[in-house]
């Protein structure tokens, strides 16, 4: 994806997660089965991401993948009105679902504005079937499946990768 778009007109600055493991939300304590109630339970990584807006924004586009995506709705209820972003890219992604306190403050301020991007692939079957309610969370989404993609961002040879750079392009 990064190396089809032209390096003058984009740029991609790459966040980490400040959570152990590699998480933008940490998981429930009592596993899935047990869903956190607490509406700040990622407050560090928004914090973290706000201080990345503030240091290096303002972006164009916000792009998650997996777990990242989940994040993105999480990260748009909670951000203030003067940080915006024009795109939403949501590869492979979720809704944290098993965070109630989260999706309550998600659902409080859905449907998001920004256009959005939600990308599974048809080979993803753990999380294929959960783009279709991210998607419904974005008043201007498009929801494209990749038909030879597993969880993973589509390859220059997938169907819908020139869709997916359109899509950016605006």
């Amino acid at each position: 994806l990064m190396a089809s778009l032209d390096d003058d007109e984009y740029e991609f600055v790459f966040a980490s997660t400040p959570y152990n493991g590699g998480v933008w939300i940490p998981g429930p304590p009592g596993g899935k089965g047990e869903p956190t109630t607490d509406p700040g339970w990622a407050s560090a990584a928004i914090n973290y991401l706000d201080q990345v807006v503030a240091d290096d924004g303002p972006f164009y586009a916000i792009l998650g993948y997996s777990q990242g995506c989940a994040f993105i709705p999480v990260f748009l209820a909670n951000m203030d009105s003067s940080t915006t972003f024009d795109l939403a890219l949501c590869y492979c992604g979720y809704l944290p679902t098993t965070h109630q306190g989260l999706m309550e403050t998600i659902n409080a301020a859905a449907p998001f504005e920004t256009a959005a991007l939600i990308f599974s692939g048809a080979y993803d079957s753990g999380f294929a079937p959960l783009a279709p309610a991210l998607a419904q969370v974005f008043s201007n989404g498009l929801e494209l499946q990749g038909p030879s993609t597993g969880h993973e961002l589509p390859r220059q040879n997938d169907a819908t990768f020139q869709q997916t750079l359109t899509f950016i392009r605006g």
